[in-house]
């Protein structure tokens, strides 16, 4: 009997299901069906997406191995830290130079009480994180890392997920109110359709990814450490809300992008592409584990 195409092109069945459960929750909130306040929820696609392609493709073993690796956690207080508070003193050297970029100046006349960043990081870790991190480190990453090094395994993840956000930057492009929470409408209007969704891809997903992968490939597949990276990210929301930067302006990103740049080249050039790491194989699907 042929294998039928999701056995044998996992990585496009996981991708076109991830796609269209996100672009269809997108298209429910635009037309009125779900409230503006659940398009956020179209982020859990990609683990909805991956929790599905690893139980048709690997059964209950797969599920269960995959979920396992949300038990990970003796790894290192060093990865700890830096999955819950790297990106802080990035967003702030970042944010330093933004009158250089045409952007805000930091005011810190608003600072926000430090205590309501749990609230938000336990939301982001959840919505952001688990919600997505299942699916894009948890079933594509070891499937992308058993045919390429890891920092190839990083663009192709990089460039998927910008196609990913594409209803998100389409409906965005119409200013559409239901999508006024979202930044993308606001760098369309300033760079263009091709800038925005360039930038997204080369300034931030691809240094992200590589942190991503960093983590993962480094604490023996550890999808909680990746998870809470991915929920850090409310850092840059908690500081843009309280400093009084536009979120939706561009140019108040340039330093903050460039600074993940730097970061992801200095991860890169000390591990190597092959693994991103010194002292692990990269993690890979391995069929027979499941």
């Amino acid at each position: 009997m042929r294998p039928s195409f999701i056995h044998r092109y996992p990585v496009a069945s996981f991708y076109i299901l991830a796609l269209s459960l996100g672009a269809g929750t997108v298209y429910l909130v635009v037309q009125g069906v779900l409230p503006s306040s659940l398009a956020l929820a179209a982020a859990l696609s990609a683990s909805i997406a991956g929790t599905i392609m690893t139980a048709v493709e690997d059964g209950r073993a797969g599920l269960k191995l995959m979920l396992s690796r949300l038990l990970i956690w003796r790894v290192g207080i060093g990865y700890w830290l830096f999955a819950m508070l790297f990106i802080l003193p990035a967003i702030l050297l970042g944010s330093m130079v933004n009158p250089l970029f045409e952007g805000d100046p930091l005011s810190f006349n608003n600072m926000k009480p430090s205590f309501e960043i749990l609230p938000m990081f336990i939301g982001f870790f959840i919505v952001a994180g688990l919600g997505e991190e299942l699916g894009w480190t948890g079933f594509l990453t070891p499937r992308l890392q058993a045919r390429f090094d890891a920092l190839t395994s990083c663009v192709i993840r990089a460039i998927l997920g910008g196609l990913w956000h594409l209803p998100l930057f389409l409906y965005s492009s119409l200013q559409h109110p239901a999508l006024a929470d979202f930044p993308y409408a606001g760098w369309i209007a300033q760079k263009g359709f091709l800038v925005a969704i360039a930038t997204l891809i080369l300034v931030f997903l691809v240094p992200w990814s590589v942190f991503y992968s960093w983590i993962f490939n480094n604490t023996r597949g550890s999808l909680l450490l990746v998870a809470v990276l991915h929920g850090s990210e409310v850092w840059v929301a908690y500081w843009m809300v309280s400093t009084g930067i536009n979120p939706g302006n561009l140019d108040n990103y340039w330093g903050y992008g460039a600074l993940m740049v730097v970061a992801a080249i200095i991860i890169i050039s000390t591990n190597g592409t092959k693994d991103l790491s010194r002292n692990y194989r990269r993690v890979v699907h391995q069929p027979s584990l499941a």
